[in-house]
């Protein structure tokens, strides 16, 4: 096995530095106030460092935002994989849910960054656009216009509840927030009945 050069570690050090520190800053910062000087500082880097790898700040946020996407897919992608045809008219599971959770948590200040009024809403819409394209909704005599509807309605829900869980801590157990949000997806406010606890 070929040992791994230092440049190619460095390179690695380089990177995971400096996206640490934006995401640092965007717990206070709109990414249009962070400067690359502040970047630079926070992720004790020179700015001539950071230019070989990002053009500036929006650059650094959009592969960030690419690594996070591909992560993203992969985890949805292999949740998916595990459907059988009996679940066609329930695409959304549990799994596909828990991994999502499971990820957000894992990275947590990364999720709240992405998730915060301090980042355009373009990433949201990519989730949105990424889970209408990998989660597959039956085929049916049914409005594609409608079908669409449903499920922007749906992936907003549930990000919205997800930016929420983070916000209070993520410390509700996971699979309580997965089944809250299946029950929303399939069954909306008709699945509750008063014997429900849940603190959403």
């Amino acid at each position: 096995m070929v040992p791994e050069r230092k440049s190619d570690r460095r390179v690695a050090y380089t990177k995971r530095v400096l996206r640490e520190a934006l995401v640092k800053l965007l717990r206070n910062q709109h990414i249009s106030d962070i400067t690359i000087t502040s970047i630079c500082e926070s992720a004790d880097i020179n700015r001539s460092t950071f230019y070989l790898h990002y053009r500036d700040q929006y650059d650094l946020l959009h592969k960030i935002e690419e690594e996070v996407l591909h992560d993203v897919c992969e985890r949805l992608t292999i949740a998916q994989e595990s459907i059988n045809e009996k679940d066609a008219w329930t695409p959304v599971t549990q799994e596909m849910i828990l991994s999502i959770l499971i990820y957000a948590k894992e990275n947590y200040d990364l999720a709240m960054a992405l998730f915060s009024n301090n980042c355009d809403f373009s990433f949201q819409q990519d989730i949105v656009d990424l889970v209408k394209r990998i989660v597959p909704f039956p085929k049916a005599p049914i409005d594609q216009r409608l079908v669409d509807i449903i499920m922007t309605h749906a992936v907003n829900g549930a990000i919205e509840l997800l930016v929420r869980w983070l916000h209070e801590g993520a410390t509700e157990d996971p699979n309580t927030i997965a089944d809250l949000l299946l029950k929303l997806v399939y069954s909306g406010t008709t699945s509750f009945n008063p014997e429900d606890n849940f603190i959403y």
